[in-house]
């Protein structure tokens, strides 16, 4: 039976790996050691080679693993830091680039992510706002003269004038295969934008299609934004778990049921879900999402599809080996947390139920489970992303419950039918109309009195006291359930 005294030992063994690979990076992030000249790598490698040796004693093996891990940790967020001191030398000098984004505009410049021919890394820049930064799109090759430098949460970032750019033929040869991949979908991305702006749609209506479809919020404006987040309906404008989750269900319904989990019928699942996570330009939510869907699908294929905290760790564990400074990243930390609180508290939630057969029949019966079920989800996610939220925007929305009886169904008619305009182009026009309306009802709640707790901003400390006190509840819950079990 599932308690959380158990989880550790028993039905997550990869979380106390990824957190101690965590726990590693925060330290390599924090200190200055060359990446070349530290003696952590012999240290990793004397480790890996003495754990080989305790293998009959489960507590030191277990203790040299994670402090392998803890080590690689920090040996990854070193050399990661390394590269970004690196390319933020302080020195102004000509770069070439490759349009990795659609254009942002904001008050004065228009902000474009670039891909740098000469590192592969990432950068916001900031052009001047003009018509030809305007008309910049995704695959474009730029040369500017400029600066790097580190921007908020360990990004890079640049400014470039009007008269310091150019235009360039893309050197995307100088990228590695992945990104050269990302500029290809990002292209035919941007040409299902323009099929979108043929819909005749208003620029509110346009932005959250586009946003919540292909991940592009570059037309969100800030008072689309706040409407969202006031009603605590963010979540649905940031791809993630939700969005992959609806078209891995929509793919699979498509195949045959005895066929569901043969190995053709999940190759293709899994091709499809990360030729979509290219196509939204990889966030890390979306990359998250897809790798939990494409480990689930394996593990399908020796009948065992669920969902678990270990696949969320494992998950968390790929992608902090492939980018650890992805660990600092709001939408990293807010979609593992809120994944990681729904499975650990929504049994608890919950509680015991008999196993009955369900009634597929009954009208009723399935929308009062879907509403329960609803109910208990967003409840279980606010608790995980509550205290993250008021740190980083001071807010908390009161209407958070209802809001998510709204958006979900919402979201799932709106992915269905971006999915059904590829066939039939003529429903475009019902699709607007349902973004239409969930903009109205959003806008609708964020008047009613008390929609929102501003202003909040909690230290650090008193955000992780805040999660003390949650896995307190937890624990507490999972001894009462279980002795309630127990008695019955």
């Amino acid at each position: 039976m599932w308690s959380a005294d158990n989880l550790l030992a028993t039905r997550a063994p990869m979380l106390p790996i990824a957190l101690s690979m965590m726990g590693g990076i925060v330290i390599g992030i924090n200190t200055s050691l060359p990446y070349t000249a530290t003696p952590l790598w012999l240290c990793l490698a004397g480790l890996l080679v003495l754990q080989f040796f305790f293998k009959s004693r489960p507590l030191t093996h277990s203790f040299f693993i994670f402090l392998c891990t803890l080590l690689l940790g920090m040996l990854l967020a070193i050399r990661e830091q390394n590269r970004q001191q690196q390319a933020c030398s302080g020195q102004v000098e000509w770069m070439e680039a490759v349009v990795a984004s659609e254009p942002t505009e904001k008050a004065k410049t228009m902000a474009v992510e670039l891909l740098l021919c000469k590192t592969g890394q990432s950068t916001t820049c900031y052009f001047k706002k003009d018509e030809r930064s305007r008309a910049l799109k995704p695959g474009d090759g730029v040369q500017l003269l400029t600066r790097i430098e580190n921007g908020w949460h360990h990004t890079l970032h640049c400014y470039a004038a009007a008269d310091k750019w150019q235009r360039r033929p893309a050197a995307l040869q100088r990228l590695s295969i992945v990104d050269r991949m990302r500029i290809t979908f990002l292209r035919w991305r941007h040409s299902l934008l323009e099929q979108y702006r043929l819909l005749g749609a208003s620029d509110d209506a346009y932005s959250v299609l586009a946003a919540m479809t292909l991940g592009d919020k570059s037309a969100l404006s800030r008072e689309l934004r706040d409407t969202y987040s006031v009603t605590g309906a963010s979540h649905v404008l940031a791809l993630s778990g939700l969005h992959l989750g609806i078209i891995y269900m929509l793919l699979s319904s498509l195949t045959f049921y005895e066929r569901r989990r043969s190995i053709v019928s999940q190759t293709v699942l899994i091709l499809s879900i990360w030729a979509f996570a290219l196509l939204v330009g990889l966030p890390v939510s979306v990359v998250r999402s897809a790798c939990m869907i494409s480990i689930f699908a394996l593990f399908s294929l020796g009948q065992r599809p669920h969902m678990s905290v270990n696949l969320l760790a494992l998950a968390a564990i790929i992608i902090l080996l492939l980018n650890p400074l992805a660990l600092y990243d709001i939408g990293f930390q807010l979609s593992f947390l809120s994944v990681f609180s729904i499975l650990l508290a929504l049994p608890l939630m919950e509680g015991k139920r008999t196993k009955k057969p369900e009634d597929t029949k009954n009208f009723w019966k399935i929308l009062i489970r879907w509403v329960k079920g609803s109910f208990w989800i967003s409840l279980a996610a606010q608790l995980g992303t509550a205290p993250l939220i008021a740190f980083y925007f001071g807010r908390f929305s009161t209407y958070f419950l209802l809001t998510n009886l709204i958006v979900i169904p919402a979201a799932y008619a709106i992915l269905c039918g971006a999915l059904l305009m590829i066939v039939l182009p003529q429903t475009g026009g019902l699709v607007v109309w349902t973004v239409e309306r969930l903009n109205d009802v959003l806008t609708g709640i964020t008047k009613l009195p008390m929609a929102s707790l501003e202003g909040l901003h909690p230290s650090v400390v008193q955000v992780l006291l805040c999660y003390v006190c949650v896995a307190a509840l937890l624990v507490i819950a999972s001894v009462l359930s279980r002795s309630g079990w127990q008695r019955s």
